[in-house]
């Protein structure tokens, strides 16, 4: 079996990981995703340096991390992963995180703070709001301490994809000419979203995705109905 190829710096994937409540969970949720061809869309509340300050938006989150660097990551997050093209993924949306750094931290909550009273009391324009706030969610802070740690989050090397980067299908299939005018430069790359019993999903497309990454053990016992290549962690991680 060909090994994935990427460089060494950052992969040319953008692998979501789950099982980080254990491997049986794990195998769970990566049969459900690639059965579904679905991945939730989470509630993250965010706060950079302030917790006063919140943003509280849903999203999936991805990392660039290279394969066989990303043991550590795995520890936290699972050994299951279901890797999708980057530039596919970018084209629909995903961003990675701007790290802010301690040195920024009274810039940070100046700019929360704005863009709460915003949300209650709006005063710009409104697509440059929304413009705003649709992509600074995709902030985190590089540490929770000391900015030379050796596990800062700049480590995780993310990719967030928000619900407000995502159109439900109706939106994605508008003929409207006042709509299309108004997403001018963004209508080729937007993702889908779809919503059940309440919880909001982004549907992917099975050419989105490159393969998985399953343990040796489990390879057997995930459903796999797009006949997705499948990885061992073993051997890869």
């Amino acid at each position: 079996m060909t090994e994935p190829h990427d460089n060494g710096y950052i992969s040319d994937y953008l692998i979501h990981w789950t099982g980080k409540s254990g491997d049986n969970h794990g195998a769970e949720v990566l049969a459900l995703i690639v059965s579904s061809l679905k991945l939730r869309l989470s509630y993250n509340c965010i706060h950079v340096f302030n917790n006063t300050h919140e943003i509280h938006e849903t999203m999936v989150c991805f990392t660039d991390v290279p394969l066989r660097h990303s043991s550590e990551h795995c520890k936290r997050y699972g050994r299951f992963g279901i890797a999708f093209h980057k530039l596919k993924l970018m084209n629909k949306g995903a961003q990675p995180v701007f790290y802010v750094s301690h040195v920024a931290k009274r810039d940070m909550n100046t700019i929360f703070a704005f863009i709460q009273e915003q949300l209650s009391n709006l005063t710009l324009q409104e697509d440059v709001f929304r413009a705003f706030h649709r992509h600074f969610y995709f902030v985190q802070r590089l540490s929770d301490s000391r900015a030379d740690r050796h596990d800062t989050f700049y480590y995780e090397r993310e990719w967030r994809l928000g619900e407000q980067t995502l159109l439900t299908e109706e939106q994605l299939n508008r003929s409207n000419p006042k709509f299309l005018a108004t997403q001018e430069g963004y209508s080729p790359y937007y993702g889908k979203r779809v919503t059940e019993n309440n919880e909001s999903y982004f549907a992917f497309e099975s050419e989105d995705v490159a393969f998985l990454v399953v343990p040796k053990e489990y390879v057997a016992k995930i459903t796999n109905p797009q006949s997705f290549r499948i990885e061992t962690y073993e051997d890869v991680v």
